[in-house]
């Protein structure tokens, strides 16, 4: 593919990934469109979307959100494959953020919804299975991914296994590190239909899931990017993209 392309390619990939293993049923606007078509508030020119669908079958998912943000030359795609909130099922998280032809940031996640110290076992289960795919991707010295992380104030929230260009890097890179992304999405795949963990009862996880998702997308914790947001969309709609990210479906 054209480097100028492989974000919006990327976060599409993602989504017929996710699309072909799991029922979705996309929720639109009135007109049959984007569930939220986005304008820049100094031209009134599109500004990108949000799309959202529902799980409609028996897995553990709640929804999948697609967020894209059109600032040119910059082109953000940020997609969430929620878990239902009163399980333990774990949040996908993916990020591309394109500069340039050549120039893009990157970032990937399985978030975890139990504690460490108290579930061992299921850090276990969850993260098994990806920590080949992490250090294939992070022990690379080629790769911005193995440096410190950009914001750790940030990815206190997510898991160690979080795969984080959060510094320039090229479009190489992020083709180089892909496949490891595969397989966190193709983990979290597996794990909506066989994730077998006695969690905490299901007011618990409700509510952690909810200071959770506050804190994760908290305008204090990445005041720069919500800023950034506000500056081309507004802050009403802003934050109409953020409620969706943090209220379930069901």
């Amino acid at each position: 593919m054209p480097n100028s392309a492989i974000a919006p390619a990327t976060a599409d990939g993602w989504v017929n990934k996710i699309q072909s293993a799991i029922r979705l049923e996309e929720r639109h606007d009135p007109d049959g469109g984007p569930f939220i078509s986005l304008r820049n508030v100094l031209d009134n020119l599109p500004a990108g979307y949000l799309r959202l669908w529902a799980a409609t079958d028996d897995s553990l998912i709640d929804r999948l959100v697609h967020f894209r943000l059109q600032s040119p030359p910059v082109d953000t795609h940020l997609l969430f494959l929620f878990g239902r909130s009163e399980t333990a099922m774990p949040h996908f998280h993916g990020q591309v953020v394109q500069f340039a032809a050549d120039a893009c940031v990157y970032n990937a996640d399985i978030m975890p919804r139990l504690d460490p110290v108290d579930h061992p076992n299921y850090f276990r289960q969850v993260f098994g299975p990806v920590t080949k795919a992490y250090w294939k991707a992070a022990t690379d010295r080629n790769n911005v991914c193995s440096m410190a992380p950009a914001n750790p104030a940030i990815s206190v929230y997510l898991s160690p296994w979080s795969i984080q260009a959060g510094r320039p890097t090229t479009c190489a890179e992020l083709e180089r590190v892909a496949p490891s992304i595969d397989t966190y999405i193709d983990q979290c795949l597996t794990l909506a239909y066989n994730l077998d963990y006695d969690a905490p009862d299901a007011a618990y996880m409700r509510d952690r899931d909810a200071r959770h998702l506050a804190l994760f997308h908290s305008e204090e914790l990445d005041p720069r990017a919500w800023n950034g947001v506000y500056r081309v969309i507004g802050k009403e709609a802003g934050q109409r993209i953020k409620q969706v990210f943090s209220e379930p479906l069901r």
